[in-house]
């Protein structure tokens, strides 16, 4: 298109002016840069300007297609639609293009229907090919796979015509993997192996050689063909290494794998995954062969198997840093193949001791040791010698920093200690696991939960009634945020099997009720039978328990508060909102002065903010009922929170003015928690940015307001990760005052306060990111401005830029990308590539980003076979 719109007019009808020729040669620069919106505006200008120019219909189509590369979706189809009658010559030009918009804007009904319409009624465009690929395309995505195959496959259509004459086209190699997966899609297994075979006859581009294997590999596994599936993922595997790409070799081994598996040759599958530990394999696909490497080692018990793989490592790299990790899983690996089967696995627990004892003799410096000993303790507790135990686990103890694992150290020294029959110093550890660990929340949610249980059961054996009765009391307070089903600490249940269930929590409940039969916390005790019901999710039993307790114990003025709710909770997670509505706002009349009140009135908050999602009506009934918190509940701790949802409410409902007073409310009130003030201070700053300015000569002046909001948290909070968001939003400010006339001089205001956030140590690799990608975003909107040299020089810069965050260059140690970041900077990084020409630099990006997000394989392959038009082929 570009090509032909510059190469002006060996068929104009008359000489534009130069004045016109101008006009529309920088509008056709603008676009051939891919400055898209500079093009559209510029377009837009030209066909006002020059109405009778023979131009106009190619200027108005770029101007739909800069449109469609802004994802301007409906303004392109409105244009594309409203100008058809004056296309001319390029009417096939102007439907396949309202056919692209309407397909990236996701309607595909009518893109099928406009690219239908392009074959029909256009037998001689160039564009046929691509409309019956494209119109199969948009079929695909709506499911419709007999209407792909049926247009791919009509004898006389454009497609098959197309076909015979150059099989080999890209177009027509992708139209035939369409065809394939429908005919799959339709088990059509036979007719989709053909047209697979058929492709694979012809030399295809390496990636598209591949995704045929790959699909006539599942062919072949549907059709129960499991021996030719497997052959074919040798190919598969062939094909990988000829992409150079890791990840698809990754995927290809997990094909044949998985294949294996379904074959039943599951020690074949176990070696085929382990391929993929090495060290070039992406991290992800390292992580899936791991846990396939386990599941299949648990399912057929046969861990040796993968003890021998950490041993291999181990002989391979000795003196890695990883070894002594290695060691220590090894230990833990034999220590669960004894487990899986005691009768059999005889030698495996002296193994999994002995590697555990190698570790603690070889690696005394490694930070591992507590964690060692700790496994060492289950070695021993697992044999039956509970001395030993008991020693390791007060070792571990000892070495452990605070963690979930010492808490797990205390727990099984309380439980060695119990089955030594010393009560008083179990129960002593197992209050430490309560009570000093109150800072982890899987300690005090799950193993807090148990510590408490085991308490019980202590005093129950030193028959200490007062020590059962405040453990209990403990119990029904923590119980509704524990969860006994974490399997990431069940492992402490081992010793207490009756432990590992709510069911059984029933059972300890009622022991307790047998004991002490005449307890004045029965009430409470039938109270926390209803939330066992809860922990399992079976909201409708506790439902009928909650009720039945407020039938029986209606007088407990004490607890009747706690229990309705309790039962407006259960109605709410049983998914009766109406219900749990009713039982809130009840509450909130009934029961106004108790400590759960607010809790209820912020409950009822939340419900109209959840409905605004649908209909932001609701966030005005949101904010009265947060007002209402903080105004009848100001000692509440949820009064300051209630503030900042009343705020975030009005911005809702799009009064920012309101909710601007909200957050001032909050940051001038010196008793407001210093979190919170911060959270008011980016949402003041964030409705200053949406609000419309009140000065009709400046409309952009809430933005400077905004700067000084933002500049106050990087000063009240200076070398925090606050102040780098901070100035962040600042830099952001700063580029939208610049777009205004006369606004040039903020381009550098906005580059450094970006660059304020680069420098800042406290400054998470996302929030870096982000300002890395403004000051390339600012160096692109110079480049804008610029001309010549000048130009180009500012586009390089910007794309250094992008590239240093999506090489990851701009990490510190041990960061990790952040993928969202990673993408954007791809995708502006090959747009200024593109934008300087670099097309072949564009593609590389384009691939590079196809390895690291697969899941935008499509929308890359498109943006690749965009630049690809543009690459001159070699001259022979």
């Amino acid at each position: 298109m570009i090509i032909f719109a510059l190469g002006l007019s060996g068929e104009q009808t008359f000489a534009a002016s130069a004045r016109e020729d101008r006009a529309y040669a920088a509008a056709a620069s603008a676009f051939q840069d891919g400055m898209w919106s500079r093009a559209e505006v510029e377009f837009a200008a030209f066909a006002e300007k020059y109405p009778k120019s023979g131009r106009v219909a190619e200027a108005l189509l770029m101007q739909a297609e800069a449109d469609i590369k802004q994802a301007k979706f409906l303004p392109a189809i409105e244009l594309l639609t409203v100008q058809a009658a004056q296309a001319g010559k390029l009417a096939d030009q102007y439907v396949y293009w309202l056919g692209q918009a309407q397909f990236q804007n996701q309607d595909y009904p009518a893109a099928a229907a406009t690219f239908s319409r392009l074959v029909r009624d256009f037998p001689d465009s160039s564009r046929r090919l691509d409309a019956a690929v494209d119109e199969a395309a948009a079929h695909a995505r709506l499911g419709q796979w007999p209407l792909v195959s049926a247009g791919l496959q009509a004898p006389d259509g454009v497609f098959q015509t197309e076909a015979e004459k150059i099989p080999a086209d890209d177009r027509v190699v992708r139209g035939q993997l369409l065809l394939a997966e429908a005919l799959f899609r339709q088990d059509k297994l036979g007719a989709a192996a053909t047209v697979l075979n058929l492709l694979g006859a012809q030399k295809l581009a390496p990636e598209l050689n591949w995704e045929q294997a790959r699909l006539l590999c599942r062919v072949q596994l549907a059709s129960g063909d499991t021996n030719a599936a497997l052959a074919t993922t040798t190919n598969l595997l062939r094909l990988a290494d000829s992409t150079g790409q890791a990840g698809m070799r990754a995927e290809s081994v997990v094909e044949q794998g998985g294949i294996l598996e379904q074959m039943g040759r599951m020690e074949e599958a176990l070696s085929v995954y382990q391929r993929n530990l090495s060290t070039n394999v992406p991290v992800a696909w390292q992580h899936q062969a791991i846990l396939k490497i386990a599941e299949l080692a648990a399912a057929q018990r046969k861990f040796s198997d993968a003890a021998q793989s950490l041993e291999q490592f181990l002989a391979q790299f000795p003196d890695s840093p990883a070894a002594d990790i290695a060691r220590l899983t090894l230990g833990e690996l034999y220590l669960k193949e004894y487990l899986a089967d005691p009768a059999v696995a005889t030698n495996s627990l002296a193994e999994a001791r002995a590697q555990i004892a190698q570790f603690l003799a070889a690696y005394t410096n490694s930070p591992l040791m507590g964690k060692a000993y700790l496994d060492q303790g289950w070695g021993f507790w697992i044999d039956g010698k509970i001395p030993e135990s008991l020693a390791a686990f007060k070792t571990a103890a000892q070495m452990l920093s605070p963690s979930v694992d010492l808490a797990v150290a205390r727990f099984k020294t309380g439980d060695a200690l119990f089955a030594q029959k010393d009560y008083a110093g179990a129960r002593e550890n197992y209050e430490a696991v309560v009570n000093d660990f109150t800072n982890f929340p899987a300690v005090t949610e799950a193993i807090g939960a148990q510590a408490l249980y085991q308490t019980l059961r202590a005093c129950l054996e030193l028959n200490d009634v007062t020590g059962a009765s405040n453990a209990l009391a403990r119990i029904l307070k923590v119980y509704p945020t524990s969860n006994l089903a974490d399997n990431s600490v069940l492992l402490v249940g081992e010793g207490m099997a009756d432990m590992q269930q709510p069911a059984a929590a029933r059972a300890l409940f009622e022991k307790f009720e047998e004991r002490f039969p005449e307890s004045p916390l029965r009430s409470e005790v039938e109270l926390a039978l209803a939330r066992t019901y809860e922990q399992e999710n079976q909201w409708p039993t506790a439902i009928d328990i909650y009720d039945r307790w407020v039938d029986q114990y209606t007088n407990d003025t004490r607890l009747l508060p706690q229990v309705e709710y309790a039962r407006g909770w259960a109605n709410f997670q049983a998914g009766r909102e109406t219900n749990a509505f009713q039982l809130f706002t009840n509450f909130i009349v009934q029961f106004p002065q108790n400590a759960l009140a607010p809790v209820a009135q912020w409950w009822v908050g939340d419900y109209f903010f959840r409905q605004g999602a649908t209909n932001n009506s609701y966030f005005v009934d949101a904010e009265r009922n947060y007002q209402l918190l903080f105004q009848k509940w100001p000692a509440s701790s949820l009064a300051y929170p209630a503030r900042m949802m009343a705020g975030r409410a009005a911005m809702g409902r799009l009064g920012y003015s309101d909710a601007i007073q909200y957050f001032m409310s909050l940051t001038s009130d010196t008793n407001c928690p210093p979190d919170l003030e911060v959270q008011a201070l980016f949402a003041y700053g964030s409705a200053l940015m949406h609000m419309e300015s009140t000065d009709t000569n400046n409309p952009l002046a809430n933005f400077k307001q905004a700067i000084q909001v933002f500049q106050a948290i990087s000063q009240s909070y200076p070398q925090s990760e606050q102040a780098a968001l901070a100035w962040g939003e600042v830099g952001d400010c700063y580029l939208q005052l610049a777009g205004q006339p006369q606004g040039a001089h903020f381009y550098d205001d906005a580059t450094n306060a970006y660059a304020q956030v680069i420098s800042s140590p406290p400054a998470s690799a996302g929030a870096r990111s982000q300002a890395q990608m403004g000051i390339g975003l600012v160096l692109e909107k110079r480049a804008a401005q610029a001309t010549g040299p000048d130009q180009t020089a500012l586009f390089q810069q910007a794309l250094q830029n992008y590239l240093d965050v999506f090489y990851g260059k701009n990490l510190h140690d041990g960061e990790v990308a952040d993928s969202f970041w990673v993408k954007k900077a791809g995708l502006q990084a090959a747009g200024v590539a593109e934008t300087l020409g670099e097309w072949t630099q564009a593609v590389n990006v384009y691939r590079r980003l196809e390895s690291l997000l697969p899941q935008l394989h499509d929308l890359l392959e498109k943006k690749i076979d965009n630049a690809r038009e543009h690459i001159a082929p070699p001259q022979n």
